[in-house]
């Protein structure tokens, strides 16, 4: 019997060991932490986005940019329907929300964990927990097993499912990163990914404003780097919600070196000149309502005092009385409504990292290392990331999927 171990006990790493038993290896599954699934409870804001139903293998790649077609075969092996069953078979009840989005019915991430953790116990895998590992064990590009801090483990093969660098605290260091480099792999530069921005400046009135169907774009240089649409809102340092996660995977590393700017559309639907005819009909059927009662119509409460401020028109002024030159700064305002942004949040608030194990050094079919025989990679810690709606978890269970599998088996695979 082939004895397989996996560092990690993430998404990845508990579905690598889920499938390594099932084909018949003797699993251990060492986790640095007291729990597994810490990041998993996180994920989706605690409710757990598990995949998306989007049908098309290569539409769905799409979603992770240029790296993606390195999932084409894992997706083959697995995908999302697979995945899908794999956990209603097991007791988890799913619901598909707007997008496509597949959550437990609990809206509760823990049930996602608990039932991977069921079945790593039925399956006979040994989880041993508080075991964060030290060294890679290998000799002439072979890998033999692992040193951990209570012992050491001889095997036949490893799977490094240590997640990336996000959200720390549940067990994701980065630490993986180190045992991919000193086994010879490249690990490519590392960013927040899918992660708020810092914005300069930030009015503490705009704080808790929430927005929906509007449209960011980030330019640099007056070149326009990313476009996104959906939800966003104003937090205490900068800005956050579905259309900043999407802009802040383009933008990654421009970010690093300048400050850009975040152009908002809060009126994505309307062309700048039905806005104008929409102000001139109010200016004509009620002259004497005040500029403030008009953006009532126009903005959220909390925007109001704001949008005075920025625009330099006294909350007073009867809107009768507004100039074509203030009334042309209030459309260009709603239209794009600019801010510098300095930066984005840390690894602490990243959904994911963008970044990781360069993927020439990885088997797309098996995921083994091409450098290390026995030796896997699979999950975050890949350099692979994806948008938000379910796509990540997906890439991490479907490449532990494909890693648990060939990792089992009884002849090394020799074709790299």
């Amino acid at each position: 019997m082939k004895k397989v171990l996996i560092i990690g006990g993430g998404p990845a790493g508990m579905l690598a060991a889920c499938r390594a038993a099932e084909c018949g290896a003797e699993v251990t599954l060492l986790e640095k932490m007291n729990k597994l699934g810490l990041k998993l409870s996180l994920t989706g804001k605690g409710r757990c986005n598990i995949t998306n139903t989007e049908p098309q293998i290569m539409t769905f790649i799409e979603k992770y940019g240029e790296n993606g077609k390195f999932l084409i075969n894992t997706f083959n092996t697995f995908f999302n329907k697979e995945l899908m069953e794999f956990l209603q078979k097991r007791g988890l009840v799913l619901k598909e929300l707007s997008g496509g989005r597949i959550y437990p019915e609990s809206d509760n991430s823990w049930n996602v964990v608990d039932v991977l953790a069921d079945y790593l116990k039925k399956l006979g895998v040994h989880v041993k927990l508080g075991s964060p590992v030290i060294e890679l064990l290998h000799y002439k590009n072979v890998i033999g097993g692992v040193i951990h801090e209570n012992g050491t483990l001889l095997c036949d093969a490893v799977i490094v499912a240590t997640g990336g660098k996000s959200y720390s605290q549940t067990g994701s260091s980065g630490d993986g990163y180190q045992f991919a480099r000193v086994t010879g792999h490249r690990v490519t530069d590392l960013y927040p990914g899918l992660v708020p921005f810092n914005l300069l400046d930030m009015d503490p009135g705009l704080n808790g404003v929430k927005l929906k169907n509007v449209r960011g774009t980030v330019t640099g240089d007056d070149e326009v780097l990313s476009e996104a649409f959906g939800e966003f809102y104003f937090t205490e340092w900068g800005a956050d919600g579905s259309v900043i996660l999407r802009l802040s995977r383009d933008v990654k590393e421009e970010i690093q070196e300048d400050y850009l700017s975040l152009h908002v559309d809060l009126k994505p639907a309307l062309e700048e000149q039905k806005i104008h005819d929409r102000i001139l009909r109010e200016i004509n059927s009620n002259g004497k309502l005040s500029y403030k009662s008009m953006l009532k119509e126009l903005l959220p409460e909390k925007m109001i005092s704001y949008f005075i401020r920025k625009t330099q028109i006294p909350e007073g002024t009867k809107i009768a009385n507004i100039t074509k030159e203030q009334r042309e700064t209030v459309v260009r305002n709603l239209k794009d409504l600019t801010f510098t942004i300095t930066g984005t949040r840390s690894f602490e608030e990243a959904i994911v990292t963008s970044g990781g194990v360069e993927l020439s050094h990885i088997n797309p079919r098996t995921m083994e290392s091409k450098k290390i025989r026995n030796l896997y990679f699979a999950g975050e810690i890949l350099n692979i990331d994806g948008d938000t709606g379910g796509y990540n978890l997906q890439a991490a269970f479907s490449t532990g999927y494909v890693a648990g599998e060939n990792a089992a088996q009884e002849q090394d695979n020799e074709e790299n």
